[in-house]
């Protein structure tokens, strides 16, 4: 089940980027992310556009990892959104999905170099940052091995349920990589 690719995203995209996030927002038990499912609900043509206006600002990235048949089928995505003030453009905050049956196949961690790479390769980046629910050991295992640091807890920032979670920050610097 290893046979995937990852590039970066192009408006075509879109619809099966929004199918990978509904159904991973629908996973019983839910996957560490602070969105809910009904939370995420972007028009074809708009997710279309977003995806389009991401290489545009010379500081974001949107990466996605496909397999299928014919290759075509969006099951990793990662974001890197560089920061729009000048005393953060060289910032970009990360955020990566796989859908479960990909987990543990390598995909994030293929996304995560990718991210990483186009990071180091970019002028204006020298961090990339996250948040991630403190209970998720899977992904902060991995994103410790990709050379993210832990670097603060933002305490009680996420209600889950009705249940207060904690987020871990992380930051992966290029002048250490």
């Amino acid at each position: 089940m290893n046979d995937f690719r990852v590039r970066e995203a192009v408006p075509g995209d879109a619809p099966g980027y929004i199918r990978l996030m509904k159904a991973i927002l629908r996973e019983n038990p839910p996957v560490g992310t602070p969105y809910a499912a009904d939370e995420f609900d972007p028009a074809p043509g708009a997710m279309a556009e977003r995806i389009e206006d991401y290489p545009l600002t010379g500081n974001s990235l949107f990466l996605v990892a496909l397999a299928g048949e014919r290759g075509e089928q969006v099951i990793g995505s990662l974001t890197c959104r560089g920061g729009s003030l000048r005393s953060d453009r060289h910032v970009a905050e990360l955020g990566v999905y796989v859908a479960r049956e990909w987990r543990n196949q390598g995909v994030g961690a293929a996304l995560i170099q990718r991210a990483l790479a186009w990071g180091t390769e970019q002028p204006i980046i020298t961090r990339i940052e996250l948040e991630v629910l403190a209970g998720n050991d899977r992904a902060l295992r991995l994103y410790e091995r990709c050379g993210f640091v832990r670097e603060g807890v933002r305490r009680r920032a996420c209600q889950r349920g009705g249940i207060a979670e904690d987020m871990i920050l992380m930051g992966w610097l290029k002048e250490e990589s």
